[in-house]
């Protein structure tokens, strides 16, 4: 029986003491991963430490976004044939440059001949309703006609005009100018020009290939409007306005940077909580294409932000630190983001928003930062 006891005491024993060094491992685990250190009343006065809260301050900030290249809809253009025909010629590559004016294809089909031929007859019927119209009018003027007679000939004149001026537009759309129409000109070949100084986008057609009217024949792009739009999260978006200067970087040469200027915001925001700001080039850069990924800097103007002073920061590790009184000695180290600084002031943007108040250490943060260290290397 006395052995029983002795065993049991024993267990208990070692229980205990196991259970001991599992709340100092975790203990120290615990100020080792919160970066904490203990200051005697020495060490605070020699750090000479100021304690307080984050000051609201005027920073010239800027955010980092990301974005393309974009064209408005109007700077797009699908170049198409209304009434259909074949491609005849063209010497049009991706890529190439267009100038407004410039003979880009030619279509041919027989809709073409008759569109032509049905505008000319409609001319010669227009003609003789109005001699008869003419004649008509003296009858009636000298009692020697009807009344009937003369509306009738008004009436036919009226309907040859409408007739001639519906086909004088469907001439007009297949670049045909009825003025010089006549059965001299009359061809069955048409050319097609471009409407703008750009680049060709897409071709979409061969050569002797028949093209619907509303199929699109080219994509042309006037670069006059090409721009980068970038994404901005609603946090941000209060601050965004029109003339923010912007820097923008490619892809392909990212230590190349391009000046840009805020033109637009929009104020509509999507399913993941961004909107788009518009900014045009200062400069523009060479061979621009929709679609190309950038990546860009916001300058924002006059912003009122929470702040601490640059010595209440330490970096270290691609991460800001900032620090706090916990208690009467302890001081805790805390990661925290950051935005732009100005005149000795930084923006804090989030990771001090639990810390007690007056507690912030405002200023000797590399010292602290020292002494942390040494210590955990102890």
């Amino acid at each position: 029986m006395r052995y029983i006891i002795v065993f049991i005491l024993s267990s208990l024993f070692l229980i205990a003491c196991s259970s001991n060094q599992q709340v100092v491992k975790e203990e120290a685990a615990t100020v080792s991963d919160s970066r904490e250190i203990s200051l005697d009343d020495r060490q605070l006065a020699a750090l000479a430490l100021e304690f307080g809260d984050m000051t609201s301050a005027i920073i010239n900030s800027e955010i980092n976004v990301q974005g393309r290249i974009d064209l408005p809809p109007q700077n797009l253009i699908s170049v198409n044939f209304p009434l259909g025909g074949y491609l005849r010629s063209t010497k049009l590559i991706p890529g190439m440059h267009v100038s407004k004016g410039e003979v880009i294809a030619i279509m041919e089909d027989q809709s073409i001949v008759q569109l032509q031929q049905d505008y000319l007859q409609s001319v010669a019927r227009l003609q003789l309703a109005g001699a008869e119209l003419d004649r008509q009018k003296v009858l009636y003027q000298a009692s020697a006609g009807t009344s009937k007679a003369y509306q009738q000939a008004e009436a036919e004149f009226s309907l040859q005009s409408i007739n001639v001026k519906s086909l004088s537009e469907k001439l007009k759309l297949i670049s045909i100018d009825p003025a010089r129409l006549s059965t001299a000109t009359l061809s069955g070949q048409v050319p097609i020009y471009s409407t703008i100084n750009g680049f060709v986008s897409k071709v979409n057609v061969n050569t002797g290939k028949y093209v619907q009217a509303t199929e699109t024949i080219f994509e042309l792009i006037d670069p006059d409007d090409i721009h980068a739009a970038l994404t901005i999260f609603e946090k941000d978006l209060p601050f965004v306005k029109k003339g923010n200067s912007v820097t923008i970087r490619f892809n392909d040469d990212p230590t190349k940077t391009y000046a840009a200027e805020v033109i637009l915001v929009s104020r509509d925001i999507d399913e993941n909580r961004t909107a788009i700001a518009h900014c045009h080039f200062r400069n523009q850069p060479q061979n621009l294409l929709p679609g190309m990924f950038v990546e860009g800097s916001i300058s924002l103007n006059h912003k009122n932000v929470n702040s601490l002073p640059e010595d209440a920061l330490v970096f270290f590790g691609n991460q800001h630190y900032a620090y706090f009184k916990k208690g009467k000695s302890v001081i805790v180290m805390i990661p925290v983001e950051v935005g732009g600084s100005m005149n000795g002031k930084v923006e804090i943007v989030k990771g001090l928003e639990q810390v007690p108040k007056g507690s912030l250490v405002l200023n000797n943060a590399y010292k602290l930062f020292g002494l942390i260290n040494n210590r955990g290397e102890e």
